[in-house]
């Protein structure tokens, strides 16, 4: 087990040190040194598969924990019986407050799709195309995701320049370019959607308009870089949808002229007749501001 521990400060710094002391040899501790904003997740993950030796990794949030005790178990067991395969996915449930999160979220979706292709094997796990994952509203998280570490290498990992929605365009990258893919359909661990009253992490702490453009970037690596269509196509679509946020909220501060030129934007991945009509309203205010 490794931790990786993204330059803690205060208490949470000494609380690390003292649980560094009891682990003994059980765990791994990686202090980053400290910084004004830390290193992210991406740098902090891809710091932790440098040290990994293992043939396949597993990532976890300090603030989420496995539910299932038997999930790397039979991850290990699905993935020595299909050595085709690189990815094992997985499904979790989401808690706002301990309150749970009504869904889909993640790949629950997936499930009646790799029924109705394939049979389970003899662990429980199916075989997933891209065009099954591609059709599901979500995607999987971090927590129940398990790429072999030839893989994560031949991807380049995790990307550093993105603080938010990293998870997603690392699962687009693994999907892309996986050999094989295996999906458990059942609950393998609990994730604490983050309070975004508070900023206590790297998705909270982040401004709305900093969030979409980090979308957008992903949704550009997309249809720059992937060699599926289908991917292409689904990055095209959402990267409409992150210009025409960010083209909403500057209106709501009736900063009209930038508001009018991400609109445009938007209008090339994903014009209609409303898009239309608010990007000439957009254009009007803009002229007389």
């Amino acid at each position: 087990v490794i931790v990786v521990n993204d330059g803690s400060d205060g208490a949470h710094a000494q609380a690390y040190l003292e649980l560094a002391a009891r682990s003994g040899d059980k765990v791994r501790f990686i202090h980053l040194q400290q910084s004004r904003n830390g290193h992210g997740p991406s740098g902090a993950t891809n710091r932790g598969a440098d040290l990994a030796q293992g043939d396949y990794i597993c990532f976890l949030d300090d603030d989420d924990y496995w539910t299932d005790a038997d999930h790397l178990q039979r991850a290990y067991q699905c993935l020595q019986l299909h050595t085709d395969a690189d990815v094992y996915f997985a499904n979790q449930k989401a808690f706002l407050n301990d309150a749970p999160v009504p869904g889909p979220i993640w790949l629950e979706p997936l499930e009646q799709k790799v029924q109705a292709r394939g049979t389970a094997d003899k662990i429980g796990s199916y075989p997933a195309s891209l065009d099954q994952l591609m059709a599901c509203p979500g995607f999987c998280h971090l927590n129940t995701t398990i790429v072999s570490r030839s893989l994560y290498a031949r991807i380049g990992g995790m990307d550093e320049n993105i603080r938010y929605e990293n998870d997603l365009d690392f699962y687009l990258r693994v999907i892309d370019n996986a050999h094989g893919i295996r999906f458990y359909p059942g609950i393998v661990s609990r994730h604490n959607v983050p309070d975004t009253s508070k900023a206590l992490n790297a998705s909270t702490a982040l401004s709305q308009y900093r969030k979409m453009l980090f979308r957008a970037y992903v949704w550009d690596k997309s249809l720059l870089f992937s060699q599926s269509p289908r991917i292409k196509q689904t990055a095209a679509r959402n990267k409409s949808y992150a210009l025409k946020t960010i083209a909403t909220l500057l209106a709501q501060e009736k900063r009209f002229t930038e508001s009018f030129f991400y609109a445009r934007q938007a209008a090339a991945f994903g014009l209609n007749l409303k898009w239309t009509a608010y990007c000439c309203y957009l254009g009007l205010r803009a002229a007389v501001q």
